[in-house]
């Protein structure tokens, strides 16, 4: 039972709200849709592919993951710590390399979103 509930608590994300999120969109999108009475055939191939476009934007971050962990330098989670803890005390080194790494996540996440963009 202790295996069942750590394994949930690890991947709640994807098992859990991945889910609900997807379908409060969908609802959302019909719901908001529904006050449209101009929704053809088109938009509706809009819906379909959504889910499409969240899987290439699942890929992408895996991809910037993977890559960041391979051939750039991933902060831990001590190391992270470590560094918010020194920039609260105000250590400008340690505040650069904290943006340093979120501009690395935020290029490699763009640069991947690219690469796995649908060409039409």
């Amino acid at each position: 039972m202790k295996y069942l509930l750590s394994f949930f608590s690890r991947w709640q994300e994807f098992i859990v709200w991945l889910p609900v999120l997807v379908t409060l969109a969908l609802l959302g999108w019909i719901l908001l849709g529904a006050l449209d009475r101009s929704i053809g055939a088109d938009v509706l191939g809009q819906l379909v592919q959504l889910p499409i476009f969240a899987a290439y934007l699942a890929t992408a971050c895996a991809g910037a993951w993977l890559f960041k962990r391979t051939y750039l330098y991933d902060l831990n989670d001590s190391e992270e710590q470590r560094l918010h803890d020194a920039a609260r005390r105000g250590d400008a080194a340690a505040w650069r390399l904290l943006l340093l790494d979120r501009v690395e996540w935020l290029l490699l996440i763009g640069l991947f979103v690219a690469f796995f963009w649908i060409a039409r």
